[in-house]
């Protein structure tokens, strides 16, 4: 019991409701595991759907090509000039390269938005005749009939209702001289004949048809229409369809492009917005020149002006300091105060030679008669005859003392005229100092005033020199205004357009959308992609195991070989096949595997081989039973068991019946004996499950099963015991204890990737030593040399141990037929 215990939690651990695997288990198998040969098979059986997307992105392009009209697009090349008004007056200021480039940027961006004002756009409006649009219709795709119409409607706009603006009104020719016209009025459809040259009135509209020369014979019957345009719709169509973009930033050139579904009309359109552009530009250029003309004009009459006060103010200037030198006159002015002075010192020197003299005279002294004072220092001639006289008398005086006496009239007549003499050289004295005094003050007012007047010239100058300033600056720009202005009047004269035409608008027949170069391209990269995308998908899908090579590097057991699938006819259940194939490919590969089991107990002659699976439906029945013919064929003697008691597959391949078995000899209602089956190969016998038990595992439990296999062992060289799967029952692992070698069956392309982990699990909890591993059903690019003989097999039946599992099964067909279904 301890040891059904164990097994039993071994079990429980290897659930298979415990294998579910999340998404990060089933990613992280995805980047682990990784097989080449599984994504050569996916690759493979895609094959078929990469033609389906090929062709379905084929078709797709080509019916989009079919059935979208191509746009045509013409493109002319303008190149800007650039140059500001400013720069044309010669006022030019020092900037940055930066701020340069910013603003001729935004000059470029200014005239590219200009193009596609309403400005320019209305004009061309009025140039080309948009108001209506002519149409012939197609059985796919209706085109417009630009300048080939065969008819013509001539009308007055102001003779149409809004109401049937932007409505389509239909013609069919009948011939070459009579039409039907058709249109929707008040809900109603009217069809009426006219004539060419009728006129087709009523309360909404006034207009007449008439021929053109493109009107043939071969236009009779055929459906035209025309549009009659309203001014918004044109304005919103020119908007949609044109485009201004930067050509080169340094060469200042721009592209104007225009796109239709009419080559011609969008080379006119483009032609015409060029010649718009130049009027409207050469217009604005004789605009701004009369506006730079008005600007010079009156910037002429304030200069004058200003220049006019500037002459006044200088005149003024001149008249109240009379001088145009102030530099010069402070040198002059210097030389006076220094001419003063020294004329002052003279003064002073006469002044005191006279006071000298004053005090000569007072001292009454005789030596008076000897001094003498030059003409240099007493200017006044009668003062220096009054001294010679003193002097002379002086003398005679003397020589009288000589013979005379004091008292003597002659003495006394002397002394009196003397002092006569003396009085008249004081009043002389006193007449000269007083001039001399006057002499001085008059200097001395007039130095003051050369002094003031030094003491103001540097304010003079200052002011000079800023009136002299501002007439000089006044007298330049009125000369540079006079000069500007007679220069734009004569560029107003030659006025040429701010830019130059570098390519017209050509008429281009090459479609620029759709393209179908790029089209068929994208188409083929876009069902590379869904391929690249399909196979990513199934095989991440791809959660079963494809390849032996992928089971030799997940597991720690050793794989015994694949045996390739058989594909002849589908076998509802497992069949003895080798004895009617000997040398088939199946056989082939048993008997490899055959020889690979004689390595795993080569001490043992006789063994016990356990075969079980994951979940049914895997092959653990057909392996069994041909595997074991196989040894038989070999000379050996084997006899199979079948175990699976709960679900008994191998009587159905020997088409034997099941009423014996190993169920009844385990409770001793047979022997051994009466519960051997032959087969078609003398060497091979089986024994039946036997009816369904209730209690399967405490059967094999009992210490009968050992004794039927000691017994069995006395007759048979090997036992080959077909045990239910390992994941659905606790059966198999009680089994596989006692195998020598216990063999576990994977199905290519069937088995979830998770028994792989199962298999691990199995190894480690179980210390199978001689687990080995069977791969059944490979395909020929799965295997390593079993593909390619038509052999294999596919199974109809399943083990229905857990709910829902035959749902699964039945459901199989379903997979078989859906896009991400399990290879």
């Amino acid at each position: 019991m301890a040891t059904e215990k164990n097994t039993l939690e071994m079990l429980e651990d290897l659930n298979p409701r415990r294998f579910n695997e999340t998404d990060d288990e089933k990613y992280g198998d995805f980047l682990s595991d990784f097989d080449f040969a599984t994504l050569a098979l996916v690759i493979r059986k895609s094959l078929g759907w990469f033609a389906l997307i090929f062709i379905a992105c084929i078709s797709a392009c080509f019916l989009y090509l079919r059935y979208t009209k191509p746009v045509y697009e013409s493109v002319s090349v303008l190149k800007l000039d650039l140059r500001s008004s400013a720069g044309v007056l010669g006022f030019r200021g020092f900037r940055d390269e930066s701020v340069q480039e910013a603003t001729k940027l935004t000059t470029i961006s200014g005239e590219m938005e200009f193009l596609k004002s309403n400005v320019v756009l209305s004009r061309v409006i009025k140039t080309i005749n948009l108001d209506i649009t002519y149409y012939a219709v197609g059985n796919v795709i209706n085109q417009e009939m630009y300048n080939i119409s065969p008819f013509k409607v001539v009308f007055d706009k102001a003779n149409i209702s809004p109401d049937f603006l932007n409505k389509r009104i239909d013609v069919v020719i009948i011939d070459t001289s009579t039409y039907m016209l058709s249109y929707n009025f008040a809900g109603e459809k009217i069809s009426k004949k006219y004539q060419f040259g009728d006129t087709v009135k009523n309360e909404k509209f006034t207009f007449q048809v008439l021929p053109t020369k493109h009107l043939k014979r071969d236009c009779i019957n055929n459906e035209y229409y025309f549009i009659i345009n309203s001014d918004e719709a044109i304005l919103n169509y020119l908007q949609k369809n044109l485009s201004v973009t930067l050509l080169n930033l340094d060469a200042s050139t721009i592209k104007v492009i225009f796109r239709d579904f009419n080559p011609y009309k969008a080379a006119d359109i483009v032609n015409i917005i060029d010649s718009v552009y130049l009027v409207t530009t050469i217009e604005s250029r004789n605009a701004s020149h009369q506006k730079v003309l008005d600007f010079l004009a009156n910037s002429l009459i304030r200069t004058e002006n200003n220049l006019k006060q500037a002459e006044l103010n200088l005149q003024d200037f001149v008249e109240d300091n009379k001088t145009f030198d102030t530099k010069s006159d402070f040198n002059k002015y210097i030389s006076k105060i220094e001419s003063i002075e020294n004329e002052k010192l003279q003064i002073k020197l006469k002044i005191t030679t006279l006071e000298d003299l004053e005090q000569l005279l007072l001292s009454d002294k005789k030596e008076i008669e000897t001094f003498i004072p030059s003409s240099s220092q007493i200017p006044d001639p009668q003062l220096i005859e009054a001294i010679k006289l003193r002097n002379t008398l002086y003398h005679e005086m003397s020589r009288l003392e000589e013979s005379q006496k004091d008292n003597t009239y002659a003495m006394r007549l002397k002394e009196k005229e003397i002092n006569t003499v003396n009085q008249t050289l004081h009043q002389l004295i006193s007449k000269n100092k007083r001039l001399l005094h006057q002499q001085i003050y008059e200097l001395n007012k007039k130095l003051n005033e050369f002094e003031n007047y030094v003491a103001e010239l540097p304010e003079k100058e200052t002011n000079f020199t800023r009136l002299k300033r501002f007439y000089s600056l006044y007298d330049k720009f009125y000369l540079q205004l006079i000069e500007r202005e007679a220069e734009y009047a004569i560029a107003k004269a030659g006025t040429v357009p701010g830019f130059v035409v570098l390519k017209q608008g050509n008429i281009n027949k090459v479609p620029v959308f759709p393209n179908k170069k790029i089209l068929y391209i994208s188409s083929v990269l876009v069902s590379i992609f869904l391929c690249i995308i399909l196979v990513f998908v199934r095989y991440f899908l791809h959660d079963t195991i494809a390849t032996q090579k992928e089971i030799e590097k997940s597991v720690n057991a050793a794989v015994l070989g694949g045996v390739p699938e058989y594909n002849k006819e589908k076998m509802e259940f497992s069949k003895l096949l080798v004895d009617k194939n000997p040398k088939s490919a199946i056989s082939e590969a048993l008997r490899s595997i055959r020889t690979n089991l004689e390595f795993l107990c080569p001490d043992k002659p006789k063994k016990i081989i356990s075969v079980t699976s994951t979940v049914g439906g895997e092959g653990k029945t057909f392996i069994s039973t041909n595997l074991a013919g196989i040894i038989a064929m070999s000379g050996q003697r084997v006899i199979i068991i079948d175990l699976d008691m709960r679900k008994p597959k191998v009587h159905i391949a020997f088409d034997k019946e099941n009423i014996k078995g190993m169920s009844t000899m385990l409770i001793g209602k047979h022997s051994v004996e009466e519960c051997i089956n032959k087969t078609s190969i003398p060497t091979l016998n089986f024994i039946s499950a036997g009816p369904v038990p209730p209690n399967p595992s405490e059967l094999i439990l009992r210490p009968d099963f050992d004794n039927i296999i000691n017994k069995l062992f006395q007759h048979y060289d090997t036992i080959v015991i077909d045990t239910p799967p390992v994941g659905l029952v606790t059966d198999a692992m009680i089994v596989m204890k006692k195998a020598d070698v216990p063999l576990y069956i994977v199905r290519a392309n069937y088995s979830k990737k998770g028994v792989k982990r199962n298999i691990n699990k199995v190894v480690r909890s179980g210390d199978f030593k001689n687990l080995a591993i069977i791969i059944n059903a490979l395909q020929i690019i799965n295997t390593y040399g079993y593909g390619g003989y038509g052999y294999g097999y596919g199974y109809g039946y399943g083990y229905g141990y857990y709910e829902g599992e035959n749902k699964g099964i039945k459901m199989k067909w379903l997979k078989k037929i859906s896009l991400f279904k399990r290879s």
